[in-house]
């Protein structure tokens, strides 16, 4: 496997991503995020997420938007992401996935 080279690499990020993968229960991200960014930040990263979930499952644009309420240009911008981009998506959703964790999102929840 090739390993990523990311075009944003830098030493505080690389001091984030290390401090993110120290973080052992999801009321330890909480924590950490609450203090790390503002509620709409955490918001907007959630319902990006989201949206990404429902697009691995093979929603369309218009049960995305119906189901998040978010525009088809940032779907489509998220699906590009998901499609072409450095597969962040896809490995955490399919990690997700093997643990039988699901998005409280789904397309039976139409």
């Amino acid at each position: 496997m090739v390993q990523y080279q990311s075009r944003l690499k830098d030493p505080a990020l690389d001091f984030l991503f290390e401090g993110v993968l120290r973080l052992r229960t999801v009321e330890e991200c909480y924590r950490f995020f609450e203090d790390l960014c503002t509620v709409g930040e955490l918001q907007a990263m959630a319902q990006r997420f989201q949206v990404a979930a429902l697009l691995q499952k093979g929603a369309t644009y218009e049960q995305v938007e119906r189901l998040t309420g978010m525009s088809s240009a940032t779907i489509a911008r998220i699906n590009r992401f998901l499609r072409y981009g450095a597969d962040g998506y896809r490995l955490i959703l399919s990690r997700l996935e093997e643990e039988g964790v699901s998005s409280p999102l789904s397309l039976g929840n139409q």
